[in-house]
């Protein structure tokens, strides 16, 4: 016996579903790998503003050549931090953005297979109600000239 089109498209739709899903799972972890690096940047811009405002504020004592030059080597080196930081928080939006129209994409593609699964179910629940309609006037058309005969 064949499958109904309904069961069929049920299967298809619980396909949808479960790669839509998926896709839920994904778009989370890009949106937390996005907000980390995001939280990461401003923290390393935070530590630099405060390092240099604290190298100035101490300068008015004055420094040895020394730690002028060490001085200099770690803000190349958070500065440097702070550039790939940018690469990586770069990276991270342009990964959200794809993954987002990935589960853009699932999302419409689950919700349309349910539609159409919908539409399935309601055009067999019309056979049915046409099917039993017709059995009821056939029994209702049997009653009735089984009554005619049934007078003579």
């Amino acid at each position: 016996m064949t499958k109904k089109k309904s069961d069929r498209l049920a299967l298809v739709h619980d396909l949808a579903v479960k790669k839509r899903e998926k896709a839920d799972q994904y778009l989370a972890e890009s949106r937390q790998r996005m907000t980390q690096a995001e939280t990461q940047l401003q923290q390393l811009e935070g530590y630099l503003r405060e390092y240099q405002e604290q190298f100035t504020q101490n300068g008015q004592q004055g420094f040895s050549s020394s730690q002028i030059v060490s001085h200099q080597a770690f803000i190349s080196r958070l500065q440097h931090a702070v550039r790939q930081q940018y690469q990586t928080l770069y990276l991270a939006r342009d990964q959200y953005e794809q993954v987002l129209k990935h589960w853009q994409h699932s999302y419409a593609q689950a919700k349309g297979l349910e539609k159409l699964h919908d539409k399935a179910l309601d055009a067999e629940q019309v056979q049915r109600d046409k099917k039993e309609q017709q059995q009821i006037d056939e029994r209702s058309q049997l009653t009735q000239r089984s009554g005619v005969f049934s007078s003579d």
